[in-house]
């Protein structure tokens, strides 16, 4: 029941990215960040995939931006969310 409004916002944040090229937001600045914490509050409750999309979310939009420090720190969360996983080889494809 926690995790309903954090699944709602997923997964408009899904239908919103769904469509190649930058979405039409306010800010992109805000959307990063927005991105960025859904996924963190995924992590704090113990939810690791969901949190893993959050962050293949958020690298798909930072590749759209051009923003390459996004898209690193994007891959590193997935890496270390996969790592934890115990999904090594998925991590290194990563990489």
């Amino acid at each position: 029941a926690l995790s309903k409004p954090l699944d709602e916002a997923f997964s408009l944040w899904e239908q919103l990215l769904e469509h190649p090229g930058v979405p039409q937001v306010r800010s992109p600045e805000q959307t990063l960040s927005s991105l960025q914490l859904l996924a963190a509050l995924y992590r704090l409750q113990g939810k690791p995939i969901q949190a893993l999309e959050s962050f293949l979310l958020l690298r798909s939009l930072c590749r759209r931006l051009g923003d390459n420090l996004g898209v690193a720190n994007s891959l590193c969360q997935i890496t270390r969310i996969l790592l934890q996983l115990q999904c090594p080889s998925q991590a290194q494809v990563n990489l």
